[in-house]
């Protein structure tokens, strides 16, 4: 056996290294080798001790076969599932008897908030292919992939996909970030991608029963966790929390998705809306500055349209300070129980592939993109 180092392999999202450890923890981050051999075993640590089992990491394990293998082409069920049920995981995530060349795809299913994943150690029996080679399905047709970045929350995880509304409640095993309307969006465009998503997250208040709770919830706030590589993840590791180099993947497209949760705060209350704006406006402009060259789309709406136009107001307000922008307002409409209502009243696999759709077809409208 072959151990591999980190760096031969392709890598997806932020990730952050300590002691030896590369950490994957945002929703559908991991990373992607092709292989000429016959087996790969990984061990991944994880906080398993700090959660139930109905909140431990899990992870997907994509494998595709073939002498010519995109990367970008991932199908729509992983080969296997992992939960991460100890601190350290030995997975085999390939075994042949017959050597073959493979495409090996690990990727977090569940979200940042819950248990942890950290490569500690990759070990083949073959050899790597050359990434260059394979990344585009053809060695006659070297393109750049688009690069895509998302900021959002429980919508953009894929949060309670494969659960039932009024039957199933939330769980890890439920989430699945590769069937959200951002990554089919990423999918199709054959595009790489960067989620930053936190479920119940907010940018004045996280969700609070508008029933029985008359404060906000401000301790988990987006615009304090978005400029860090994984805030919580250093947390819990005891580490200062690093400060992402936005150097290390430059956006082509940035898409916020926030509101959700701050409408069961703002509850039609104006100065709540306005405050509501002034974050969004706030955090569009230091997506800006971070990233200078990255078109800016926001959504908002599939379970709530009511600050749609509040969306759009905060647009407006940063394009008036910064002309030369672009900066985009993409409105979805709210689920229809027709479609299916996934757990907890998230939206379902329909409907994210719904609005996939739409924002696919926004962003082959925006110039210079192509699908």
């Amino acid at each position: 056996m072959k151990k591999i180092n980190f760096n031969e392999l392709i890598w997806s999202g932020r990730y952050l290294d300590n002691e030896g450890v590369r950490y994957f923890d945002y929703s559908a981050s991991g990373f992607c080798f092709v292989m000429k051999g016959r087996s790969a075993e990984a061990v991944i640590l994880s906080d398993a001790d700090s959660w139930n089992e109905a909140n431990k990491g899990v992870l997907g394990v994509f494998i595709t076969e073939g002498n010519d293998i995109s990367i970008q082409a991932i199908p729509e069920e992983p080969t296997f599932r992992v939960t991460l049920r100890e601190r350290e995981n030995h997975i085999k995530l390939f075994e042949s008897d017959v050597e073959k060349t493979v495409c090996i795809r690990v990727m977090k299913f569940s979200e940042a908030a819950f248990g942890y994943a950290g490569l500690k150690s990759l070990e083949i029996d073959g050899e790597l292919q050359v990434a260059s080679v394979v990344s585009t399905g053809s060695t006659n047709d070297v393109k750049r992939p688009l690069k895509l970045e998302f900021i959002g929350d429980s919508i953009t995880c894929g949060y309670g996909i494969e659960g039932v509304w009024e039957k199933d409640t939330f769980t890890t095993q439920q989430e699945r970030p590769d069937k959200s309307y951002a990554f089919l969006a990423v999918k199709a465009l054959g595009a790489e991608v960067q989620l930053c998503s936190w479920s119940g997250i907010g940018l004045i208040s996280n969700y609070v029963d508008p029933a029985t709770v008359n404060l906000p919830d401000t301790h988990w706030l987006m615009q304090a966790n978005w400029p860090y590589t994984d805030k919580s993840l250093s947390l819990r590791l005891g580490l200062e929390p690093e400060v992402w180099d936005g150097s290390r993947y430059e956006p082509d497209v940035l898409v916020i998705h926030l509101g959700t949760n701050d409408l069961s705060w703002v509850r039609g209350l104006e100065e709540r809306r306005l405050e509501y704006v002034a974050q969004l406006r706030q955090l569009i402009e230091a997506v800006h500055r971070r990233s200078p060259k990255a078109k800016i789309v926001c959504c908002l709406g599939l379970m709530g349209e009511a600050l749609n136009d509040s969306v759009r107001e905060a647009v407006e307000l940063f394009k008036k300070d910064f002309p030369m922008s672009c900066a985009e307002f993409l409105p979805f409409t709210q689920q229809l129980e027709s479609d299916g209502i996934a757990a907890d009243w998230h939206p379902s696999a329909v409907t994210h592939k719904k609005a996939a759709e739409k924002l696919t077809n926004y962003l082959v409208s925006l110039s210079g993109l192509t699908r």
